[in-house]
């Protein structure tokens, strides 16, 4: 991985992120405009593997990504902060990625500026919360008890479908799947019906499993009997 004080900084304007280019045809009054708008873009370092610069995103957890622009150094992909809404006033940090076009490396950039919003916008349930649910749900405890002592914890509570989901996957992870199919049913009859070693070990005597189609079939069977014996009583 190359360190990024090798690389140069680049600027961009602000409202789309298109490379900054001073045109003989702009008057000074808009070229002065264009330069408080744009954005200087910091190099933080640069990956031989893509991958790499993806996973690194996805850990921060607060980027989301917004457009891409393809430039004469390689495409550039751009993503805002997260911890506000979309629709509301951005967040001035952000960060882009460089992949550049002689070479299979990715630069990673990053604004200037820093983040301004006083409030984050969680996403999901918090980590603390998650861990202290999972705890509570080992212990067995109700469902409807768990907001109360996440409120004494003074711990963020999910909302009511959050936790459901949550508490579906916790069961899940600890004791499988809530349904089981007659193909599941019959393996398992098949490995308990063997004689174990350990006299105090239970066994499977005897079991029937009949599938749907093999009554039809011994329906259909049936049905033929009593039509031959129709035809012989007549």
């Amino acid at each position: 991985m190359t360190q990024a004080q090798l690389i140069a900084h680049y600027f961009s304007d602000s409202d789309n992120d298109n490379d900054m280019e001073i045109q003989p045809s702009i008057d000074n009054e808009t070229l002065e405009r264009k330069k408080k708008n744009r954005r200087k873009w910091i190099p933080l370092c640069t990956y031989s593997d893509k991958n790499d610069v993806i996973k690194k995103i996805k850990d921060g957890g607060i980027w989301s990504k917004t457009h891409t622009n393809i430039t004469n150094e390689g495409k550039r992909t751009y993503y805002r902060c997260n911890r506000v809404k979309r629709r509301g006033k951005p967040c001035s940090d952000s960060i882009h990625v460089l992949h550049h076009s002689e070479n299979e490396c990715v630069t990673m950039y990053k604004t200037e500026d820093d983040h301004l919003h006083n409030e984050s916008r969680s996403i999901g349930i918090n980590q603390q919360s998650k861990e202290v649910i999972c705890e509570l749900f080992k212990m067995k405890i109700k469902s409807k008890r768990i907001p109360e002592i996440l409120e004494e914890k003074s711990l963020p509570v999910p909302k009511k479908q959050q936790l459901s989901s949550y508490l579906i996957s916790l069961r899940k992870t600890y004791y499988g799947a809530s349904t089981i199919s007659l193909g599941e049913i019959e393996a398992w009859c098949q490995r308990n019906s063997l004689i174990p070693d350990d006299d105090d070990k239970p066994w499977l005597l005897k079991y029937q499993i009949e599938y749907e189609d093999e009554i039809n079939k011994d329906d259909d069977n049936d049905n033929g009997d009593h039509n031959d014996n129709d035809d012989d009583n007549k």
